[in-house]
């Protein structure tokens, strides 16, 4: 079973290392990138192939709207698993973000339980979930 491979993309080294920690605890065999903008990550994204994008919304130089945008034009990302982390969480943005093709939304704050229900349901999606739990023991843990 080949491993499952996750972008993370946020300016803040903090959140990109919460949630590299996180998903790293949860799933022991995932492979795990991060870029601190939306240009990085579509430089990364270019070269390797992702099961899913972790990405926040407001960066500079490409937004994570922008980088889902250029997803969703991309015939082998058109159905990629895109999670939006983000303070945005009025509707409007929400809104915004579904009509370019996200997957899910998780605001900020977030608990690492929010985090991980929010990856294994899009990784559930396209039949990854399973190859992301083969790693190692599982084991949940909440903060």
């Amino acid at each position: 079973m080949s491993k499952v491979s996750v972008l993370v993309v946020d300016d803040a080294p903090f959140i990109r290392d919460l949630v590299k920690k996180c998903l790293r605890n949860y799933f022991p065999g995932m492979v795990i990138e991060d870029a601190v903008n939306g240009r990085k990550a579509q430089t990364l994204m270019t070269k390797d192939v992702f099961d899913m994008v972790l990405c926040d919304w407001e960066m500079p130089e490409m937004s994570g709207l922008e980088l889902l945008t250029w997803c969703r034009q991309q015939d082998a990302m058109k159905t990629l698993p895109f999670i939006m982390v983000t303070s945005r969480g009025d509707k409007e943005n929400v809104v915004q973000a579904i009509h370019a093709g996200v997957s899910d939304y998780v605001g900020k704050p977030f608990t690492n339980e929010q985090l991980l229900t929010k990856v294994k349901k899009a990784l559930a999606r396209v039949g990854k979930l399973e190859a992301a739990m083969a790693g190692g023991p599982a084991r949940s843990s909440t903060g």
